[in-house]
């Protein structure tokens, strides 16, 4: 079963973990903190989610923040 999961939702499992180790960070610094928990797997499942359907997670980021963030020299 978990090598299913690991085959098709690969990105996905990689992401959430990320984000939850990252959240766990931030969740040990204090209390409050707990919302960023939750958006840093949130993050975490968002991306994972994008690598599963093959796309250029550097271009939904360009999509996302200004042009002058990503200037190329």
């Amino acid at each position: 079963m978990l090598d299913r999961l690991w085959e098709t939702h690969r990105g996905r499992v990689v992401g959430t973990v990320v984000g939850f180790v990252l959240g766990l960070i931030y969740l040990i610094v204090g209390f409050w903190k707990t919302m960023v928990f939750g958006l840093f797997v949130g993050v975490g499942f968002w991306i994972g989610h994008r690598m599963d359907r093959r796309d250029d997670v550097g271009e939904v980021l360009e999509n996302i923040f200004p042009d002058k963030w990503f200037r190329k020299s």
